[in-house]
């Protein structure tokens, strides 16, 4: 009799590909241009009809300034350049060229796949409930810093996590909570991005 992996199998596994680099068995278990599509299109919608908030708690910021047509406008426009700047820094974790990085300016894309490096190695992940429901499946997970400067730099993070059935297994196709993680995530981008870098990444 077969026994099939369990949602909390399959992120252990991603998890497993992502500490070693691992990038076939990573995206064999995650459907990313997905989570990065309706993730994307969800975020935006937060940010947008928050807008008046997330500018008075960052005045500085012009993202915020100009109102949220003006926001929907810009993140519709920068669409692919903003997924497409995820997708490198991923690839250049995974295929290791992060340890060629020099500075943000000369090597912004290796630069910030080095620094996903130094974030991952700080924090850890703690499983909470698993729900399966047919051919869906959820799973809380709690990303925990561990006191170092990247660590507190995240503190805590709650995500619900969708899966798809896929054959005898599950693929990580969806962040369930997006609204919710916004608020912390933008918080700990306004405290890490220097306005400088905005201009520093060509692709």
């Amino acid at each position: 009799m077969i026994t099939l992996n369990t949602p909390t199998d399959e992120l252990k596994e991603i998890l497993s590909a992502i500490s070693v680099r691992d990038g076939e068995k990573f995206f064999a278990r995650v459907d990313l241009k997905k989570i990065m599509d309706i993730g994307y299109d969800e975020a935006t919608d937060v940010l947008a009809e928050n807008c008046a908030k997330f500018h008075a708690l960052y005045p500085k910021d012009l993202f915020f300034k100009f109102g949220s047509r003006i926001l929907r406008l810009y993140n519709e426009k920068f669409r692919g350049v903003h997924l497409g700047l995820i997708s490198k820094v991923i690839a250049a974790y995974f295929d290791g060229s992060f340890a060629e990085a020099k500075s943000f300016s000369s090597t912004p894309i290796k630069f910030l796949a080095a620094e996903l490096v130094k974030l991952l190695a700080a924090v850890r992940a703690d499983f909470g409930e698993e729900k399966i429901l047919g051919d869906k499946a959820t799973l809380a997970v709690k990303m925990v810093g561990d006191g170092s400067s990247y660590g507190r730099m995240i503190d805590t993070l709650n995500f619900v996590l969708e899966f798809d059935k896929s054959g005898d297994s599950w693929r990580l196709c969806k962040i369930k909570n997006v609204e919710e993680l916004v608020p912390p995530i933008l918080d700990i981008a306004e405290r890490y991005w220097p306005s400088a870098w905005d201009l520093g990444i060509k692709l």
